[in-house]
């Protein structure tokens, strides 16, 4: 059975995003928030984390995304969300 080029189109999308991206770094206190929130949640499975202060391809993807290097920065399927509050308040609404 052949697979629809929309059927495709969604699959992949599905599968792009089966993992959340958390871009950070380290000393961050908002960032902290976001960690600590995952961290507390056991959800850390559900993420790819990139330290944009480790790695400078992470900081301009990040830049491509959004136009700033403003972090934390959570990227999901509906798009990448900022501040602190507004993703802790995702995750915990989404996994508890």
């Amino acid at each position: 059975m052949a697979v629809s080029v929309l059927t495709a189109f969604f699959l992949q999308k599905k599968l792009k995003w089966s993992r959340m991206v958390l871009y950070f770094y380290e000393d961050c206190e908002y960032s902290q928030v976001v960690l600590n929130t995952i961290t507390s949640l056991h959800i850390k499975d559900k993420f790819t984390f990139k330290d944009i202060r480790l790695n400078p391809d992470y900081a301009k993807e990040l830049v491509e995304l959004t136009g700033d290097v403003t972090v934390p920065c959570l990227v999901n399927a509906e798009g990448p969300m900022k501040e602190a509050k507004d993703i802790r308040k995702y995750l915990v609404s989404n996994f508890i």
